[in-house]
């Protein structure tokens, strides 16, 4: 029996794919528990339409990604971090104060966990941190820390 299944089922397939499956598993088991369909013409049909506006919001998501990276990728933050008497560093640019940044910059939503700072900044100097948009899509924002 063709079905299609409707969940990822171990050692079956993948949700959405067309399956040719043993008639008695198919009656008693796939069906039965909502986790496949009869692959009649009107189900192939709504599964296509499905899987083509799921692609066509990948590749608008995909575009959106591309145009945040290209806006990350001219930000410049400016940091000035205040120092001791003696030149010890009282503070230091971590994920929270990148993510401050970013929302000033109009990037909501941006999740800390996606930055990828691998240790808090303290030397002067400029840095270079990565931010992980999704996708394996990467941008990357130039830190310039400057003690005061």
């Amino acid at each position: 029996m063709r079905v299609i299944l409707l969940k990822d089922i171990k050692g079956v397939g993948k949700k959405g794919e067309l399956k040719e499956i043993k008639d008695g598993f198919a009656r008693n088991f796939l069906i039965p528990q909502k986790q496949a369909e009869p692959a009649t013409p009107e189900v192939r049909a709504r599964w296509q339409r499905i899987s083509a506006n799921k692609e066509k919001q990948g590749e608008e998501n995909l575009e959106r990604i591309n145009q945040a990276k290209e806006k990350l990728t001219n930000l410049v933050f400016n940091v000035e971090l205040k120092t001791t008497k003696d030149g010890g560093v009282v503070e230091s640019v971590n994920k929270q104060s990148i993510k401050n940044f970013l929302e000033k910059q109009g990037i909501k939503n941006m999740e800390k966990d996606r930055i990828r700072l691998e240790h808090n900044l303290k030397d002067a100097g400029e840095h270079l941190v990565k931010i992980s948009l999704g996708r394996s899509v990467e941008a990357i924002i130039k830190i310039v820390v400057v003690h005061k």
